[in-house]
């Protein structure tokens, strides 16, 4: 399962996409302008794993994985990311996303990590319409996209290494 988890956080870490996600995130929310693609990583980052920790949880209740240590060993990964001093920056950012993913449990751990990131970036996810009723942002739904196509990709990696794995097998 360790391995798993390490590949995993690679692949959230894997900052091959974060360019494009800030390339169109921008086209779609007009105010991330005076945002940097250095300062967009700094929040982004840390909110993709928080994702990761909620993504990791549901891959194994879908398994039926209910073992405390197994359950918490992508969390325990991510934390070991964060040993050294010069990380406390990131951490805190992690903890903070993280701490959004668990506090609300009326919303999905995906939309509250993106209220913070939102609320991180100075942006908001609702805008007026003419109607006076609040709309979602089209960025914001661009970053929900973003979100499940990392979660698909997630889940199946996840569920290739259960199945190719006979500890795993019933």
């Amino acid at each position: 399962m360790q391995k798993c988890a390490k590949g995993l956080i690679d692949l959230v870490l894997d900052a091959t996409g974060h360019d494009l996600v800030f390339r169109e995130f921008s086209r779609r929310e007009p105010d991330l302008k005076n945002v940097t693609f250095e300062t967009f990583c700094v929040e982004y980052v840390p909110s993709k794993l928080a994702l990761g920790c909620a993504y990791w949880r549901d891959c194994c209740e879908n398994h039926r994985i209910e073992g405390k240590e197994e359950q918490n060993i992508f969390f325990r990964e991510v934390m070991s990311l964060f040993e050294s001093p010069k990380s406390l920056e990131n951490a805190t950012r992690f903890s903070e996303s993280l701490y959004a993913s668990n506090a609300d449990k009326d919303h999905p751990p995906m939309i509250s990590v993106l209220v913070h990131l939102f609320h991180k970036l100075k942006l908001t996810a609702t805008g007026k319409a003419d109607s006076e009723i609040p709309e979602v942002s089209p960025g914001f739904y661009f970053m929900v996209e973003a979100s499940e196509a990392l979660r698909s990709v997630f889940e199946e990696q996840f569920d290739e290494f259960i199945y190719s794995n006979e500890d795993f097998r019933t």
